[in-house]
């Protein structure tokens, strides 16, 4: 199989079929003997979060349980090689934020990555009106021509792939308090326009930005928030950090792939020839609007003009700050 995949590497990744019977991963044209389902938030983690019957809300405000959050793919792609990655990911998420740290790098990006691109892929099917008065679906073919980068990527999973001297995406983990009700166990958040994606699974944080070709990820050392068991309040501040931080990146990184043995994809200096900075000047007021969409506190509540931003991770002095759950319940703080 891995040398079917091999030779079927480019088409998958330039003729870009899609569509409900087309495999998201590999483009292979799916029939009754090749086909299944593969769920956008794996299964193991709807089953540990109780997850399968609750409903999450899609971009043209509907809802729908997590169960029927699919995508088409082929048994190859689904059984032999995205079900290993699960089994790893799963297994090390039960270790803690430790174990998630030592998995293999791109077993994490694959895992974030195949989430990200799976929730673009299944807005294709969702009317962008529903009431049916104006046609269209929510995702046009496209907008997801514009993740072709992301999804040449992703076939690392099925082609040996290197990438040498560089990493595609700055990935982030932390160990997070667990909240005794299961309801605030689980967190999930993404952003296409930046690849934005973080999610809270228990006791593990994880946020990404998925392509920037690892501009954040030598920011993530100052932050020094490995140290600390973030309050799930926290880390949603963490993810509002890394999300506006990704929003200033003013690079779009370029790449060469090389069609050798394994595949070898090559990534430009972000810095290149310009002197100015590969991120914007951080904004306040602008992180604040952030801030307040993903706690979902008033924008009043968490901005004072012209420059205080309200902190939950630092003290005034900027001294990480512990927020034991005991202490700040967190059915409290959104009034549960």
């Amino acid at each position: 199989m891995r040398d079917k995949a091999a030779n079927e590497f480019f088409d998958a990744v330039f003729h870009r079929s899609f569509g409900r019977c087309t495999c998201f991963l590999c483009g292979r044209r799916l029939g009754s003997r090749n086909r299944s389902d593969e769920h956008v938030i794996p299964k193991w983690v709807q089953n540990r979060f109780d997850l399968w019957n609750q409903r999450i809300v899609l971009p043209n405000g509907t809802s729908s349980p997590y169960r029927q959050l699919t995508i088409p793919c082929c048994r190859d792609c689904n059984n032999g090689c995205l079900q290993p990655v699960e089994t790893r990911v799963c297994q090390a998420v039960g270790k803690g934020a430790k174990g998630v740290r030592d998995l293999d790098p791109r077993d994490l990006f694959v895992w974030l990555g195949k989430i990200f691109y799976g929730m673009l892929y299944r807005d294709l099917f969702l009317p962008l009106d529903v009431t049916g008065q104006k046609p269209g679906r929510i995702a046009s073919r496209t907008l997801l021509q514009a993740f072709r980068t992301h999804h040449l990527f992703l076939q690392c999973v099925r082609v040996p792939m290197d990438f040498p001297g560089f990493f595609p995406a700055s990935v982030l983990v932390v160990h997070t308090q667990e909240p005794q009700d299961i309801r605030f166990r689980w967190d999930f958040r993404d952003n296409y326009a930046t690849m934005f994606i973080g999610c809270r699974l228990g006791s593990v944080g994880i946020v990404a930005a998925l392509q920037d070709g690892g501009a954040q990820q030598q920011l993530f050392a100052s932050l020094g928030v490995k140290r600390l068991k973030l309050h799930p309040l926290q880390f949603t501040e963490l993810m509002a950090q890394v999300l506006y931080k990704a929003r200033l990146f003013n690079r779009v990184p370029k790449y060469v792939t090389i069609d050798t043995d394994p595949k070898t994809v090559v990534q430009a200096s972000l810095q290149g020839l310009s002197s100015k900075p590969v991120f914007d000047e951080w904004n306040p007021s602008h992180y604040a609007q952030i801030l307040s969409q993903l706690t979902g506190f008033r924008l009043e509540n968490v901005f004072l003009p012209p420059d205080a931003v309200m902190s939950w991770l630092r003290n005034s002095d900027r001294r990480l700050r512990k927020m034991p759950l005991e202490q700040y319940p967190i059915e409290l703080l959104y009034g549960v």
